[in-house]
């Protein structure tokens, strides 16, 4: 026997006008121990449920009614222990409204609906046993309800968890090959140049669909605003998909690789960082990481955005890319360099709202923990 505590079997009940019949779902039963009486029932023996093994198992059911106990009768099969109770009840149209006498829950005791017969008319049948399951403890049919509704919100709380670990792993994939396919570029080659067209289409793909950053927590998905996951979306993607995609001119040149590997080497960190929580787990190294390289790489990374655009400004504006000059149908005029100008005004003060929103998350995740 692998304990001495005792378990209760799992145990299925269903009824008669005249009898009640308990299923006890046990296998390779031993020294069975049976006691029927007028009012109770009590139960011991060894045997094997699920996969716990060889254990004692045990149960005392206190009847909703009085039995016969000279009619009452029981079966030990392979599968299972099958009880008959024969009703000592003068009411042969009522069925009991449970196996119990009090209405307290019992969560290995389970009412089977399929073995409720009240009628061999089939339509009578039906129109009593809907009676009883209406009038079938409130009490019980709450905790069945409950049972339902938990089981539905483990199954979207796995669908959930499953998708946000395959997207955190596909975006910590997709940005170490980016970061090793720059590092072997510089190895063969000694410098960055060209790095835009070995990581571009890699790239784009990561920064295109970050946008479920931002409709993961808008629908329930993940914790916190999106606000932040915002700022960094349409900043990185205003620089890869405007600024550096349509200018020939900087492609070709270091200072891009170099942006790729700093946005590489910070996601390195955080998407594991995540992983690893979904799962409820904890590593010290990528958690330090985590809240730890931003303080260096946010500000260089913000740097190399701005110089960027800086080394922009005088292509788009003798090139005009969208720009849009009056008189036009809409009476309205963009300059596109003009924005990049206004943008490189207002970077410091995104990147101050990033760090602050950083340094609040590392207070919390770090600081107090080491206190």
């Amino acid at each position: 026997m692998a304990s001495s505590i005792d378990l209760h079997p799992p145990i299925h009940w269903g009824q008669t006008l005249h009898n009640v019949s308990l299923r006890i779902g046990l296998t390779d039963v031993k020294y069975p121990k049976i006691d029927i009486n007028e009012s109770s029932i009590k139960f011991q023996a060894t045997g094997c449920s699920g996969s716990r093994g060889e254990q004692l198992y045990s149960f005392e059911i206190e009847l909703f009614d009085k039995i016969n106990t000279k009619t009452s009768n029981y079966k030990i099969n392979d599968r299972e222990i099958n009880v008959n109770l024969k009703k000592n009840t003068t009411d042969t149209k009522t069925p009991w409204p449970r196996l119990t006498k009090t209405s307290a829950k019992l969560p290995w005791l389970k009412a089977d609906f399929d073995k409720m017969t009240f009628s061999e008319d089939e339509s009578d049948h039906e129109q009593k046993k809907s009676m009883f399951k209406n009038n079938f403890d409130d009490d019980i049919y709450k905790s069945l309800r409950q049972d339902t509704r938990k089981a539905k919100s483990k199954s979207v709380v796995d669908l959930r968890t499953n998708w946000l670990l395959f997207y955190n792993l596909f975006q910590f994939m997709a940005y170490l090959w980016v970061f090793t396919r720059l590092m072997i570029h510089f190895i063969l080659n000694g410098h960055l140049k060209g790095g835009y067209r070995v990581v571009e289409n890699p790239i784009k793909l990561c920064q295109s669909i970050s946008v479920l950053e931002i409709i993961h927590p808008l629908i329930g998905f993940t914790k916190g605003d999106w606000l932040s996951p915002f700022m960094q979306f349409s900043g990185r993607n205003l620089i890869l998909f405007l600024v550096i995609n349509y200018n020939h001119q900087i492609k070709p040149s270091p200072i891009i690789s170099y942006l790729f590997l700093v946005w590489s080497f910070v996601e390195l960190f955080r998407y594991p960082y995540y992983g690893i929580r979904l799962l409820n787990k904890q590593n010290r190294i990528i958690t330090w990481f985590r809240y730890t390289l931003w303080i260096i790489l946010y500000p260089l990374g913000a740097f190399i955005e701005g110089l960027i655009v800086y080394k922009s400004l005088d292509f788009y504006h003798s090139n005009r890319y969208f720009t849009l000059d009056l008189p036009n149908k809409m009476n309205f005029s963009f300059n596109f360099a003009l924005f990049l100008r206004i943008y490189l005004v207002l970077l410091p003060l995104g990147l101050l709202q990033m760090m602050q929103h950083m340094w609040n998350q590392r207070k919390k995740t770090l600081i107090k923990k080491n206190k």
